[in-house]
C-alpha cells in the first residue's frame, strides 16, 4: 500500500499549482514588467543616458515585455494559446520546447 506523497513532492512530480498562487505570481510578474517599463521611461527621457546606454535600455525593454508575456502565459485559461500568442519569438520558442518535453 503506499502513502500519499507530500504536497511539495505531488508538485515536483508535475502536479499543478493553485490558481490562486498562478495568479499571484502573474500578477507580481505584471508589476514588475510596469516597474522595468517606468524605470526604462525615466532612463529614455535623459538624452544623454538615451544615447550612451541604447543597447541596455532597449533589454530593459525586452524584460518588461517578456515578463508581461509570462503573466500573461500564467493567468490565462487556455495556456497553450497564450504561449503561441507571445509575440517575443525566442520566448515562445522556449516556452514551447519546455512545454513539448
Amino acid at each position: 500500500m503506499s502513502r500519499p506523497q507530500p504536497a511539495a513532492a505531488r508538485t515536483r512530480a508535475g502536479a499543478p499549482h493553485s490558481p490562486a498562487l498562478l495568479a499571484g505570481i502573474a500578477a507580481r510578474l505584471g508589476a514588475f514588467a510596469e516597474d522595468a517599463e517606468a524605470f526604462g521611461i525615466v532612463l529614455c527621457s535623459d538624452y544623454d543616458v538615451a544615447t550612451r546606454y541604447l543597447v541596455q535600455l532597449q533589454q530593459i525593454d525586452r524584460l518588461a515585455q517578456s515578463l508581461r508575456e509570462m503573466a500573461n502565459v500564467l493567468s490565462a485559461a487556455n495556456p497553450e494559446a497564450a504561449v503561441a500568442a507571445i509575440r517575443l519569438g525566442e520566448l515562445r520558442h522556449a516556452l514551447e520546447q519546455i512545454d513539448a518535453r
